[in-house]
């Protein structure tokens, strides 16, 4: 199969040969519009177009030289980042694909989606590798161990599966009683987080014998107006690379009812003790997406307010405010030497940043 790649401005367009799955690749018109070389802190890189639909997640793979993106569009794009090329577009699911996860070699990457699906693809030749059913409802997370042998899931059927990510077999479910949206795994590859949809909690668990290992309970309001108002929603994880820390994005929908959620939703996790470190609030309802850099001194995050900001750490102080796109943040990415930010927005963009010297 021949197929068109897609080249940043003046580049002549090329042609490259893969084998694969009829379907699986399409190249679609993209563009990359570079900032001048200011290469300040705080301003744009580059601009990639070429979704049809909102980008809901994307990933950058260890070695730095795929992005990954994936949305309302129902496909997965691939990209240099460093260029801005296309390199492909990648096509098998029927509904949008709302997680994207590359393993730690670059030889695979996992997509789930509404379709209720996962697929695992070869993302240096595009090959679609195997389809993995067993999910009831849309599947909303997908995260690989740091080891690179386990596949985690969750979906809207309340339960989690885990998969042995080389032979695509089921390992086992876990069952969390309520719907999980967001999955992360430690760093050690020991211990998987989920977080609560409905009530704001994370479990934790263990990752080879899928025992339930502590649950994280956020306070709930000082003053509760009604005995149903909760801690917001979790709906994304991060966690810190020396595993001591985790920070849960919610959604916090006190926007649309005073009497629902505690009105903050960043939270912040002492891992060691468990103990809620920090509990604020950045702009107004969801934060859909919360990255650590590489050296765990910054969060960033991202949602609907449409201004991705930059946080220490350790004291929740705020550093930095990026505003560039025009709809909701969903996706952040940092890159492995933490000077560039990436992200992923229902503007149907991607950018980069640079976010240090």
């Amino acid at each position: 199969m021949t197929l068109q790649i897609i080249t940043w401005k003046a580049i002549t367009a090329a042609t490259l040969t893969l084998s694969a799955f009829v379907n699986v690749i399409n190249l679609t018109p993209a563009t990359a519009q570079p900032t001048p070389n200011t290469q300040q802190v705080g301003q744009v890189i580059l601009t990639l177009s070429g979704h049809t639909a909102p980008i809901r997640t994307i990933a950058l793979s260890a070695d730095g030289q795929i992005l990954a993106s994936s949305g309302d569009d129902n496909t997965i794009k691939l990209w240099n980042p460093k260029t801005g090329v296309l390199l492909a577009t990648l096509k098998g699911h029927s509904e949008r694909v709302i997680s994207i996860a590359i393993t730690p070699d670059g030889q695979t990457l996992a997509s789930s989606s509404s379709d209720k699906t996962i697929k695992l693809w070869n993302p240096k030749t595009g090959k679609l590798l195997r389809t993995l059913t067993g999910h009831t409802n849309q599947v909303t997370s997908v995260a690989i161990s740091p080891d690179g042998k386990t596949l985690a899931s969750t979906s809207f059927d309340k339960t989690i599966k885990l998969w042995n990510l080389k032979s695509g077999q089921l390992i086992r479910n876990l069952k969390p009683g309520k719907i999980s949206k967001a999955l992360v795994i430690s760093p050690d590859s020991k211990t998987l987080f989920s977080g609560g949809l409905e009530d704001g909690r994370i479990q934790s668990w263990n990752l080879s014998t899928g025992k339930l290992l502590r649950t994280l309970i956020p306070p709930r309001p000082v003053n509760p107006i009604y005995e149903y108002q909760r801690a917001s929603g979790v709906v994304s994880l991060a966690i810190s690379p020396d595993g001591q820390t985790l920070i849960n994005g919610g959604y916090d929908d006190t926007h649309q009812s005073l009497q629902e959620t505690d009105g903050k939703n960043v939270k912040v996790w002492n891992l060691k003790t468990g103990k809620l470190i920090h509990n604020f609030t950045v702009g107004i309802g969801s934060v859909d997406t919360v990255v650590i850099s590489p050296d765990g001194k910054t969060v960033a995050t991202g949602g609907l307010s449409r201004e991705i900001q930059l946080w220490d750490l350790k004291t929740a102080k705020l550093i930095n405010k990026l505003n560039g796109h025009a709809g909701g943040i969903y996706a952040l990415a940092f890159s492995k030497d933490g000077k560039t930010l990436i992200s992923g927005s229902g503007d149907k963009s991607i950018k980069l940043w640079r976010v240090s010297p």
